[in-house]
């Protein structure tokens, strides 16, 4: 099994040609945009942890051009077919769904949504990045507002006996039982001032072998922001110097071991 990051939350997971795609997005910000539609719709069958623009505002391309099924909660389900999904293609799932996909067993979870601090929330609006991405920015809120988060979604993919935990937002349902001990936890690392600490409790509750991280580019700016991630890998080595953590470069494949 092999994890490769396209950008923002996109993940693509293979083994043997087989591939599944996560939340495909191509970035707000050309000079970080590594990837497109077309190359996109190439992987496999779509995976959406959630509703919101940067997890679903180019699944409609990318499904319609790949012929590829959606797999997603009801709600978001229903939109994503209103915005060009042909509908024999998209699948509602809801926690508690065991997926068969090529070698892939997926397990779907109840996830949360993170919920930004307001010291975060004040930095982005008073930013002199909010005059200098104007017009972005109401794109943005426009998109944002056509795209409910709806239910929000986990996964655990298994492969005989290696087991990946794709998160696609930095939260976890409280009364949900996530699985422990998997060998990759795909981790979104953006949407908090205060992500060293606040990211810990959930490495201590999971258990993980190892981290992947994902969703620190500044892919829309001026509401994303690139996120130095080696503080938090620094900090994770003296916690836990057994637990290693990725920092994947765009479109490099990583084994799972």
């Amino acid at each position: 099994m092999e994890i490769s990051w396209y950008g923002t939350a996109a993940v693509c997971i293979s083994h043997a040609g087989h591939k599944l795609l996560f939340d495909p997005f191509v970035s707000m910000n050309t000079v970080l945009r590594c990837t497109s539609v077309q190359e996109l719709a190439q992987m496999g069958d779509i995976f959406i942890t959630h509703g919101h623009f940067d997890h679903t505002i180019h699944v409609p391309q990318v499904a319609a051009l790949g012929k590829r099924k959606v797999y997603c909660s009801a709600e978001t389900a229903q939109r994503l077919v209103k915005a060009g999904v042909p509908a024999e293609q998209a699948v509602t799932i809801s926690p508690g769904d065991i997926i068969r996909n090529g070698p892939f067993t997926i397990r779907v979870f109840k996830g949360a949504h993170i919920k930004n601090d307001l010291r975060l929330v004040m930095q982005t609006l008073f930013s002199r990045r909010i005059i200098n991405h104007f017009q972005d920015f109401i794109d943005i809120m426009k998109a944002n507002r056509k795209c409910p988060l709806g239910q929000v979604l986990c996964y655990e993919i298994s492969l005989e006996n290696t087991r990946v935990l794709h998160l696609g937002s930095l939260n976890l349902w409280a009364e949900e039982e996530y699985p422990q001990g998997v060998d990759v936890l795909c981790l979104p690392f953006q949407g908090r001032s205060d992500l060293l600490t606040y990211t810990l409790p959930f490495i201590e509750k999971l258990k993980p072998q190892s981290i992947f991280l994902h969703h620190f580019d500044d892919s829309f700016p001026p509401i994303s922001s690139r996120i130095d991630c080696i503080p938090f890998a620094d900090l994770v080595g003296q916690k836990y110097p057994d637990l290693a953590v990725t920092i994947p470069e765009y479109g490099a494949s990583y084994p799972v071991s």
